[in-house]
């Protein structure tokens, strides 16, 4: 059996590593193909929830409670969930027998009948990504964003036409195992230290945000962040290169002119709107836009669209969203700021210094960095989590309250912020040794901060 692809895929009995989203998303595509597909997944059946029901529902053959190499039998092709790292046994077990090892997001571009727009980084990915997206359908074209936000990649990889785009966030985890994705356009935002402790360290996590541009050629795209270098050292591929910028000028793609959004692209330069006329608030949203402007130049949107699609945009949940202001204290949920360069990118978004709620899963980070950052721009911290202990050490010039729950830490921080100052949910740090994802834990932060303000008012 073959399976009707627009690329073919290198086996026909599929084992898929891993029944998160990725993982079932890769699984009921592959079976509506008529393969004879297994999933694996090391949680037992009964932690398993609501995957094992949707397995079942699909028809998938599913081994729970398993990752170990005897799962390898009859099986010719392993597709790879990104939550699991690259060097697990069973990938190294499947790399000795010789069987190829593809990740979900490969799997996608396989399937896929429209290009990839592919925006990758460190930070930023999120609302760059949603942003493209954004442009491309005020201009009327057949959209879907996909990827490491919203929906896996498989999910939507056949929904859309050869006339439309897939416009996908792409992690390092994604890239792992990834061998002939060639996207239309890639954009790679930024690089700064994080999940060190998968890669080891910034070269090797940075090799990894290269392969995305590795198969590319002439008739591609890349973007490139100009103001960082750890990026442009790093540049590579043969993509037509765009570049942007928020302190000079370029010759090809995005960059702010005189405080002006400028685009340069065929020769020409087009100034598309004062800087100041985003909704979106901070130096660090300027970049995005930059980046996605650039993405799009190749698909030459017309510019009043633009226009209008960049001054309406409000970005994301859980990015710098207001939640709600309780008796002069704001409360902010920048839930999404998993490393420290995303929580200095809050911080700097704020003129006055902001009581901090911040901790997790700290992924063997440095935080004595933003020490200065910190000092100048937080009155108070909360810290929660796994990684408060190693926050306290680095942060030694702020007062610290450490919170046994996220309930405890909206009310001692809501106390600390009064009678009137910004309560910032920005962690710095992984979400799972509390909370299912980022987005849960924002939503629980949300729910809290309402509970909070019922409360206060039936004081």
């Amino acid at each position: 059996m073959t399976i009707d692809l627009r690329h073919p895929l290198p086996g026909t009995r599929p084992l898929v590593v891993g029944a998160g989203r990725s993982g079932l998303a890769a699984a009921k595509l592959l079976v509506r193909h008529g393969l004879d597909v297994v999933v694996c997944d090391a949680r037992p059946v009964e932690q398993a929830g609501e995957a094992a029901a949707t397995l079942a529902a699909a028809g998938v053959k599913a081994q729970w409670g398993r990752d170990d190499a005897a799962l390898l039998d009859g099986r010719d092709v392993l597709i790879w969930s990104p939550g699991i790292a690259i060097g697990h046994p069973l990938a190294r077990a499947a790399a000795a027998a010789g069987l190829p090892v593809l990740s979900e997001l490969e799997l996608g571009y396989l399937a896929a009948h429209a290009p990839l727009v592919c925006v990758t980084g460190t930070n930023g990915k999120s609302t760059t990504t949603d942003l493209i997206g954004h442009l491309i359908r005020a201009a009327g074209r057949e959209v879907e964003v996909c990827g490491n936000i919203g929906r896996a990649i498989c999910e939507v990889a056949e929904q859309v036409s050869p006339s439309g785009l897939l416009v996908v966030e792409v992690s390092s985890f994604q890239l792992e195992s990834v061998h002939r994705i060639e996207p239309f356009i890639a954009v790679w935002l930024n690089l700064t230290p994080d999940h060190l402790d998968r890669h080891g360290d910034l070269d090797a996590y940075g090799a990894m945000k290269q392969r995305l541009f590795e198969r590319q050629t002439e008739n591609d795209w890349s973007v490139w962040n100009a103001d960082d270098p750890e990026v442009t050292r790093r540049r590579a591929g043969h993509g037509e290169p765009l570049e942007f910028s928020s302190v000079h000028a370029v010759d090809a793609g995005a960059c702010i002119e005189d405080a002006t959004l400028t685009l340069a692209w065929r020769g020409g330069r087009e100034r598309l709107m004062p800087a100041a006329a985003l909704r979106l608030p901070g130096a660090h949203n300027r970049q995005n836009a930059l980046a996605a402007l650039a993405a799009t130049l190749p698909l030459e949107i017309a510019p009043p669209v633009l226009r209008h699609a960049l001054a309406t945009y409000a970005g994301l949940e859980h990015r710098l969203e207001p939640v709600a202001e309780i008796d002069g204290v704001r409360f902010v949920n920048d839930s999404k700021a998993t490393n420290l360069g995303s929580l200095e990118v809050a911080l700097q978004s704020f003129v006055e210094p902001v009581v901090l709620i911040a901790g997790g899963r700290h992924k063997d980070q440095d935080f004595a960095p933003a020490r200065e950052l910190v000092r100048r721009g937080v009155r108070a911290l909360v810290l929660i989590g796994e990684g408060a202990d190693r926050m306290a050490a680095a942060w030694p010039d702020v007062p610290v309250q450490r919170a046994p729950s996220l309930a405890d830490a909206v009310r001692i921080a809501y106390r600390s912020a009064q009678p009137h100052g910004t309560v910032l949910l920005s962690p710095g740090c992984a979400s799972f040794d509390m909370f299912r994802d980022y987005e849960d834990r924002g939503r629980q932060f949300k729910a809290e901060v309402l509970r909070l303000k019922e409360e206060e008012a039936l004081a």
